[in-house]
């Protein structure tokens, strides 16, 4: 593809990367990706535990870091860093783009005020909802948001994933500009997808005959897993033949599983797959299922909605979270309300209509993907604004 404008030399920092992975590590991974293809970009990250080795086609600078309790994820000490400031001084950087406000955003604030160039922040999370998690104290979390917006106040660009996610952050009180920079998917259906369907189905020995439903995302309650789980044992006890397979993993992942258990449903109506990092596998198991399940409340621009359209999957999404800003019940996917019985009574009403599904994931494919070529072509045309303003 050729861009009107080259993109400038660049780093983009984030707090979390490769080998876990989430929607926002693989939304900077493909900024990087093709952004590499016509200039300079690398990532700017948190050193990963054990063996891991980093193979990208762009440069991934890693930082100290330490294991954070409880969690997956590990918080970097960029500022102890043998070498990472020097790095910085050694390339032509004209921008950095940070995408948290924690550790590696602020140290990105701090370098690109030393060394002269701009700084975009994107806002990506409800960051009030992990802090929560993690603290169980709105003290803290409210005392954490404020540190949050000052954050943003202090970059020369804030960028949101979705007009909801946009409105996040303005509830949390910062009062600037926000330009919203939507998501996109590598994902495209494939030549073959009766191949990778059925490649799918006898790897996990998904069963014929049953209606198949699908979660895909980090195994942690606030993604509203119960909401998920409650649904299914809903739908059991009304008698609808069902499997629902959840991919993903995560720190909750085993009081999740012990919850499906003490519901009755690990067997036939609940299988837990764990993480699945191969594209192709990942494909198939949205060919091979009849809807995709995603009552998050709690993400913004979901990536995992984006590629279940791509394959023709409709999702059943939360009716008001920012998960369903471009969806239309019964056209594009569906829309339920936020409870285990509504979830339950929607998914009877779409199947009971007899290729209901299909023609919304259909729509899907034409009205919710956008190809991250198409989304950096835009941020090419940001980033040349962003600089020109920061130089007038």
């Amino acid at each position: 593809m050729t861009y009107d404008k080259t993109f400038p030399v660049n780093a983009q920092f984030i707090d979390t990367f490769y080998p876990t992975i989430d929607g926002v590590v693989r939304a900077v991974d493909n900024y990087a990706r093709i952004m590499n293809k016509y200039s300079y970009s690398c990532v700017v990250t948190p050193g990963a535990a054990g063996e891991y080795a980093d193979d990208f086609p762009y440069d991934v600078v890693r930082a100290k870091s330490v294991t954070m309790p409880l969690r997956e994820y590990r918080l970097a000490v960029p500022g102890i860093t043998d070498g990472l400031e020097s790095f910085l001084d050694s390339r032509p950087f004209q921008l950095f783009h940070a995408h948290s406000p924690f550790t590696m955003g602020r140290y990105a604030l701090r370098q690109a005020r030393r060394l002269g160039i701009p700084i975009v922040a994107s806002f990506h999370s409800k960051y009030y909802d992990d802090i929560m998690d993690l603290f169980h104290s709105p003290l803290v979390a409210e005392a954490a948001v404020k540190e949050i917006v000052k954050f943003y106040e202090n970059v020369d660009a804030v960028w949101a994933c979705s007009e909801g996610t946009a409105d996040t952050l303005r509830d949390y009180g910062y009062r600037g500009g926000i330009t919203v920079m939507d998501n996109g998917t590598d994902y495209s259906y494939p030549d073959l997808p009766e191949v990778l369907k059925t490649a799918a189905a006898e790897k996990f020995d998904i069963p014929n005959g049953r209606t198949v439903l699908l979660f895909v995302g980090h195994q942690v309650w606030q993604k509203n897993i119960r909401m998920v789980l409650d649904t299914a044992a809903e739908l059991r006890d009304r008698g609808f033949v069902f499997t629902l397979l959840m991919v993903g993993s995560g720190y909750s992942e085993s009081s999740i599983r012990s919850y499906a258990s003490r519901l009755g449903l690990e067997g036939d109506y609940v299988r837990f797959l764990g993480k699945v990092s191969d594209t192709d596998t990942m494909k198939g198991l949205y060919l091979s299922s009849d809807l995709f399940f995603f009552p998050s409340i709690y993400d913004n621009a979901p990536l995992v909605v984006r590629e279940a359209a791509a394959m023709g999957t409709p999702s059943l999404l939360v009716r008001g979270s920012n998960a369903a800003e471009k969806v239309a019940d019964g056209v594009n996917g569906f829309l339920t309300e936020e409870s285990s019985a509504a979830a339950a009574d929607r998914i009877l009403a779409v199947f009971a209509a007899p290729g209901l599904a299909v023609l919304a994931g259909e729509q899907a494919r034409l009205t919710l993907c956008r190809p991250w070529e198409d989304i950096l072509s835009s941020v090419a045309d940001k980033y040349a604004e962003v600089l020109s303003g920061y130089y007038e």
